[in-house]
């Protein structure tokens, strides 16, 4: 009589490490896309730069963790998903603008707010843009594929909204007799309302700490100065004044700041678990980096002014974001006191 084959152990083959019971789909397609030696790579780095550099370096950044690897994005974001929520914004704004030339709305634009589009609000791009610049070079350097992959999504979603604003410009030049956009470039580069946003721009396209990059556009410069314009003036305002495309356009960035800022609060939690010397570096971009934002924040107050019909004054504008960026702060532990007048 033939011996029974003994039971052969089967060893399941899993590279990932869940952060629950289960890997997720989002932890399954991104995980360990980005190789390192602390994951898979046991054979070292092989391409090293010129210098000895490679390709991904723990000096990119002045924050600290054993495991970059940890990090869950709460969106658990990754390509579908992403690119379905992106395709439904542009779907909105295609047909806001059909309906509106259909309608022939734009006819009823208000004298100001015709200005502000043509000037102001079409060099709003130009910031979107150089957003788009300073978060890809952030995206390049972060050290785990988890946590660079809401950083290239931003980076589009920034890069989108330009082009948003871009596109609009064009519809309304075909739209409008002797509409105009062509000074909005010189407005974000000679203009008092631009220069100190222009600053904040600059430097960060010139950062080359991407831990700084991400944190100062996500919980500084998104929360008091995106915010303030896009939602408090344009969002707020745009309907009022017979324009509804931009309404659906401001929403669509809007719709975009949730998943970022969420992304960015849980990579604060997770920086402050792995390395309690991280607090400090995030308190010392607070302090460096919140009064440049604010002076920017400060410059908008002329377009409060502006308008054709006035929604809420630039002062009741700002009291809101800097609040709801007080608590912001405080959700994340970090401090904002005496970071801005």
């Amino acid at each position: 009589m033939a011996r029974a084959s003994p039971r052969r152990k089967i060893i399941p083959f899993r590279y990932v490490e869940p952060a629950k019971r289960r890997a997720t789909q989002y932890e399954e397609v991104t995980l360990h896309s980005q190789w390192d030696p602390k994951n898979f790579a046991t054979q070292g780095w092989f391409n090293r730069d010129i210098n000895g550099r490679p390709p991904w370096d723990e000096a990119s950044t002045a924050l600290k963790a054993e495991q970059w690897w940890a990090y869950r994005d709460p969106s658990e974001d990754w390509f579908k998903p992403y690119v379905t929520r992106q395709a439904a914004t542009g779907n909105s704004i295609t047909q806001a603008i059909a309906g509106a030339t259909r309608a022939r709305l734009f006819d009823g634009l208000l004298p100001k707010w015709q200005t502000f589009l043509e000037s102001d609000y079409a060099a709003y791009r130009y910031p979107e843009y150089g957003l788009f610049m300073a978060l890809s070079y952030a995206q390049r350097e972060a050290l785990s594929d988890v946590v660079a992959g809401p950083l290239i999504f931003q980076a589009m979603e920034k890069d989108r909204h330009a082009q948003d604003l871009a596109l609009y410009g064009m519809t309304l030049e075909d739209a409008i007799p002797g509409f105009d956009e062509g000074r909005s470039k010189t407005l974000w580069m000679e203009s008092p309302i631009w220069q100190d946003s222009r600053r904040v721009i600059e430097y960060l396209m010139a950062s080359r700490d991407w831990g700084e990059i991400n944190f100062v556009i996500n919980l500084i410069y998104e929360p008091l100065f995106a915010t303030l314009f896009n939602r408090e003036l344009v969002l707020r305002a745009a309907s009022r004044h017979g324009d509804t495309v931009a309404a659906v356009i401001a929403e669509g960035a809007e719709k975009d700041r949730p998943h970022r800022q969420g992304s960015a609060v849980a990579l604060v939690r997770f920086r402050l678990s792995a390395d309690s010397d991280n607090k400090a570096v995030m308190n010392g971009w607070i302090e460096q980096w919140t009064p440049l934002v604010t002076n920017a924040t400060d410059s908008l107050a002329p377009l409060f002014e502006a308008t054709d019909i006035q929604v809420q004054t630039f002062a009741e504008a700002r009291q809101v974001v800097f609040e709801q960026w007080q608590t912001l702060m405080r959700d994340c532990d970090l401090d904002a006191a005496g970071a801005y007048a």
